[in-house]
């Protein structure tokens, strides 16, 4: 079971990396186009049409996109209040129910979306060059999106309950915190320079005050 989570954690994180590659993709695309449409639209006198539209759709993946990320890197907002007081074995019990409510719920919605993008594959895009079913902006971020979180809510079933059982580290976790102390770090030695840039700055202020007062009694 070990090596099964193991692998399975290692395949959530190569997903998670092209989910955050396309989202930075998506995010510099609607820069780009922006930043293009300011400037045709008030130095050329010619807007381009289909950039809101573009900007839109890259928009709704991102979010999309940004939520399943979100959910391998445990970063959505959890409520510990009443499970922090629980002991170990207890807690792990109830993530693991909760993140079974959570995986059932997105599966439920997954359906939906596809159930609709049959309906909403009959409407095309408006103003993009070319011509595309709009489901492919709507339906199918939405459908991608909570096949996704389903499937990172499953293995934290599954690891929850083996650290119920076996007391064994939830990978998942173990990423999250080692993101956190890096960062921690980051900001220390980010704090370190400042300070020591400060400290050489009213060095050099103190010595050049100090040069000036000699000059003025000389």
């Amino acid at each position: 079971m070990d090596i099964t989570l193991a692998r399975w954690w290692r395949l959530l994180e190569l997903i998670g990396r092209l989910e955050r590659l396309i989202g930075v993709m998506l995010l510099s695309t609607i820069v780009v186009a922006i930043t293009v449409q300011v400037i045709t639209r008030y130095f050329f006198g010619q807007p381009l049409v289909w950039v809101e539209e573009l900007a839109g759709y890259c928009f709704l993946w991102g979010v999309f996109l940004g939520a399943a990320v979100g959910m391998k890197e445990l970063r959505h907002i959890r409520i510990d209040t009443f499970v922090s007081r629980l002991s170990a074995r207890p807690q792990a019990l109830w993530r693991a129910l909760t993140c079974g409510i959570l995986t059932a719920c997105c599966l439920i919605i997954a359906v939906q979306a596809w159930d609709i993008m049959d309906v909403e594959s009959r409407s095309r895009t408006m103003s993009l060059p070319v011509d595309l079913p709009r489901h492919l902006f709507y339906s199918t971020p939405l459908f991608v999106c909570t096949v996704s979180i389903a499937f990172t809510g499953l293995y934290l079933v599954c690891a929850e309950l083996t650290r119920a059982v076996h007391a064994r580290p939830v990978d998942a976790e173990q990423a999250r915190q080692a993101r956190e102390l890096a960062a921690a770090e980051a900001d220390a030695e980010a704090d370190a320079i400042a300070e020591r840039i400060a400290i050489g700055a009213r060095a050099a202020t103190v010595a050049a005050e100090t040069a000036q007062r000699v000059g003025d009694t000389r």
